[in-house]
């Protein structure tokens, strides 16, 4: 029997490691070795929310929406008082929405603000809850819950928690009510109130591609990768906004390839995705074979990710075509 309780003690070690493991992988963009720990895991115990919920953003990272959804239904349905497992199956059903028809869409509006408000009721602490609530409140008509005053009254709840998001939500109700000086004035006092403002730069920076701003945007982005943040995914994301912007393709491969160097990855920043856009500006300023390279090694990490089989594809394509 002491052999047995002993083999049972670390076998529940390994476990705990594993999911540990699964977590490291998943902020790592490490998709492929995520998906294959994970899915031991929930082989092992099918009664996991941890691993369903990790599964569900792994998914999430490599755009595949209706695995996402599943998984963090399944999440959710092992354990419905968690706020994070909420927050993750309103964010599964948002992207869901997004990438659907207009009835599909409007299909998925409520359980995409039930998954938030009820995030929000189970830990009115959870800040990042609260601003994907405060969004779905920007951007859905009213007939689908939304409205800008529920934003509102979200602003000042989280001003107790969090100050800088608290202006930017306040930033973004403004900029919806076309308020745009009052937008850009609380942009700026985000900035001013986040220890590490990076996120906050490109808050102001996708305002300012948003109005057409594209000089203030730029001089922005400078600003933000010009001292290391602490919060690394910022240089993802300030190089997808110039990528998305057609300007200064040099700075964002440069910014792509400080964020790929470094130690200090988001989860919302995926590696294989920071490989795939980095093949996508390479190939647009003419060097296919480095770009069919990137996508390579992106498709290295998460060999699922469609949109680097499809550009690596027609990469060979053209090679083929081209007699090389």
């Amino acid at each position: 029997m002491k052999a047995l309780r002993l083999l049972l003690f670390f076998a529940s070690l390994s476990l705990c490691a594993s999911s540990s493991d699964a977590y490291t992988l998943l902020t790592d963009g490490q998709a492929n070795r995520a998906l294959a720990t994970l899915n031991q895991q929930v082989a092992a115990n099918p009664r996991d929310a941890h691993a369903h919920n990790l599964l569900c953003r792994v998914f999430y990272q490599e755009e595949r929406w209706d695995n996402a959804v599943s998984e963090c239904e399944h999440a959710v349905a092992l354990d419905s008082r968690n706020s994070n497992y909420q927050l993750w199956l309103g964010r599964a059903y948002g992207q869901k929405a997004d990438h659907s028809s207009f009835v599909t869409a409007a299909g998925l509006a409520p359980k995409v603000r039930t998954a938030f408000e009820k995030a929000v009721q189970l830990d009115p602490k959870n800040v990042e809850a609260r601003c994907d609530l405060s969004e779905f409140y920007i951007e859905a008509p009213p007939f689908m819950g939304g409205g800008s005053d529920k934003a509102v009254a979200q602003a000042e709840a989280l001003a107790q928690y969090d100050p800088a998001a608290a202006h930017w939500l306040r930033a973004r109700v403004a900029e919806h009510r076309k308020q745009l000086d009052v937008a850009e004035a609380e942009y700026k006092k985000a900035i001013e109130a986040d220890r590490d403002p990076a996120e906050r730069l490109f808050d102001l920076a996708s305002f300012y591609r948003r109005m057409g701003r594209l000089n203030d945007m730029e001089q922005t982005i400078n600003r933000l990768s010009a001292s290391p943040p602490q919060n690394g995914a910022a240089l993802f994301d300030a190089a997808s906004l110039l990528l998305r912007s057609g300007r200064n393709f040099p700075g964002a491969i440069d910014l792509f390839r400080r964020y790929l160097a470094s130690n200090n990855k988001g989860e919302l920043g995926p590696a294989f995705q920071a490989y795939y856009r980095l093949g996508v500006l390479l190939e647009k300023i003419g060097d296919a074979t480095a770009a069919a390279e990137a996508h390579r090694k992106a498709l290295e990490l998460a060999s699922d990710y469609a949109p680097a089989q499809m550009a690596l594809r027609r990469l060979q394509n053209a090679r083929v075509q081209n007699g090389n």
